[in-house]
């Protein structure tokens, strides 16, 4: 794999691995020519072309990570947006087209050659936001893993027997770690190993009908979020709703399944839910379903290429799912629990139910907020309502949350960009200590309202903060527009309100 000269400019080491790229394409073409020969003449021109592609995935993968250092570096910088805007034209540029890796992905991954697992999992891992084929990449991905692996339980026995070692070696060096000897030293990660190829094998068996013999523990393996598949997991539960009547953890699952649900994909998890809500014999299993219904449709509405009325009517589909779903099982224990004062609770399908209700009506893009109240950092109560009249950001935080950090100088940009009777910039700090936070702001510029709810609020419950950094910009009259992790969407959101543009 070529190495990174890191005393190089950054623009040169781009280039560099631009030209290297176009050089290994170059190779690819030429070796295409004049194909005819012998039996072992094709076995070594296979056996190169197989070769070539690896390389070309090899360079994609180092200038990807080499776009990524200086894109991470701009962005932690303290330079003014302008200034950031200038180096990311300039020095780093647009991000490395991955058609070329993709191609030789492909051809790679439906080979029999070393390098075809990993192609696939190049494919199912690197491709999504960047490949202007992404869905079917990841579907060919799968597909060649299904392939490679087989309707094969060993294939799944042998990536549970690497687990438990990784995890009983990562254990003994945490352990070690721990000893006054290492005292200064970093603690040195290794990843687990992959489970691609394990859950490729469970769905292929799951393909081939609840006959086979292990068709039960696939769905089992499937359904663990450990494994980290999500449509694996779907494809397991819609198995065990068909053809496993006697499974009796739908509720955990349902959850899980909405834990997992990738962004913008989320429709058949959507449709599942659906099914379950009307279907299920269990009255207790249909609320929960119906209640993760809801929650999914909620989650897009804050997707910002949604436009306003395919949005309201969104909201209203989740409203008509969550009033009422705890009819009849109102005091039944709901799978989630809840967290009240910092301690962990139980809570009723009913009160699930108030919480999401209140949530689609108050805390997702086009709804208008509720008074919240909060204490200041001097202990003083504050509430929203004392913010009307301006355009609000909303910033769910903590000191330590990394990318939280990084957007401190864009903060202060935006603090400083408009007049203070216009715009308001509210932090809210998920810290658990008080003091954490006054220390952390006693060397850092931070010249906005400040509120401290600790972990696990109730705000945080109200608001079904999934992540850190949150954004969330209300405007004038209390209306979210938009709600999300990326500040820069934040950002244009908070200048079309200043200017009346929406």
């Amino acid at each position: 794999m070529m190495s990174i000269a890191t005393d190089q400019p950054r623009g040169a080491v781009l280039l560099g691995l631009t030209a290297a790229l176009v050089m290994v394409l170059s190779a690819c073409e030429e070796a295409g020519e004049g194909n005819q020969g012998t039996q072992a003449e094709t076995v070594e021109t296979t056996e190169s072309a197989d070769s070539r592609n690896w390389k070309l995935i090899q360079a994609y993968n180092d200038l990807d990570r080499a776009w990524h250092a200086v894109d991470n570096e701009i962005s932690r910088s303290d330079a003014s947006d302008e200034e950031k805007e200038r180096r990311r034209t300039e020095e780093r540029g647009e991000h490395p087209d991955i058609v070329l890796a993709v191609v030789a992905a492909r051809a790679l991954a439906w080979g029999d050659g070393e390098h075809a697992v990993d192609a696939a999992t190049f494919l199912i891992e690197s491709t999504r936001g960047l490949s202007p084929t992404e869905a079917s990449d990841i579907e060919f991905g799968n597909a060649a893993l299904k392939r490679i692996a087989g309707a094969d339980w060993s294939v799944v026995e042998k990536y549970k027997d690497d687990f438990q070692a990784w995890k009983e070696d990562d254990e003994a060096r945490r352990e070690a770690f721990r000893s006054p000897d290492n005292e200064g030293k970093p603690f040195i990660i290794v990843q687990p190993p992959k489970s691609l190829l394990a859950s490729a094998a469970a769905q292929a068996i799951l393909e081939a009908g609840p006959d086979h013999e292990n068709a039960r523990e696939a769905a089992d393996f499937l359904i663990d979020p450990a494994t980290r598949n999500p449509f694996g997991m779907l494809m397991a539960a819609q198995a065990l709703a068909e053809h496993f009547p006697d499974f009796d953890e739908w509720p955990e699952l349902l959850m899980n399944m909405d834990n997992a649900r990738p962004s913008g994909e989320s429709e058949p998890f959507d449709d599942f839910m659906v099914e379950m809500a009307s279907g299920a014999e269990d009255p207790v299993v249909r609320a929960t379903a119906r209640y993760f219904g809801a929650k999914g449709l909620v989650n897009s509405v804050n997707q910002p290429s949604m436009n306003s009325a395919e949005r309201q009517a969104r909201r209203e589909q989740a409203l008509e799912m969550a009033l009422s779903l705890s009819a009849g099982v109102e005091d039944q224990d709901f799978v989630k629990t809840a967290m009240v004062n910092g301690e962990e609770v139980a809570q009723t399908l009913a009160d699930a139910e108030a919480a999401l209700v209140h949530g689609i009506r108050h805390t997702v893009v086009g709804a208008t907020v509720a008074d919240e109240t909060g204490n200041r950092l001097d202990g003083t109560e504050d509430t929203l309502s004392a913010y009307a009249g301006q355009v609000v950001l909303m910033d769910f935080w903590a000191t330590w949350c990394g990318p939280c950090i990084a957007a401190l100088p864009q903060m202060r940009g935006l603090a400083g960009k408009y007049a203070e009777d216009q715009f308001e910039i509210l932090g809210i700090s998920f810290d658990a200590e008080l003091e954490t936070v006054t220390d952390f702001m006693e060397d850092r510029s931070m010249p906005w309202s400040h509120w401290h709810v600790g972990v696990n609020s109730e705000m945080d419950m109200a608001w079904d903060i999934t992540g850190l950094p949150t954004y969330v910009v209300i405007d004038r009259d209390g209306v979210i527009l938009s709600r999300g992790h990326n500040l820069d969407a934040a950002a244009k959101a908070i200048e079309q309100a200043v200017n009346g543009e929406v």
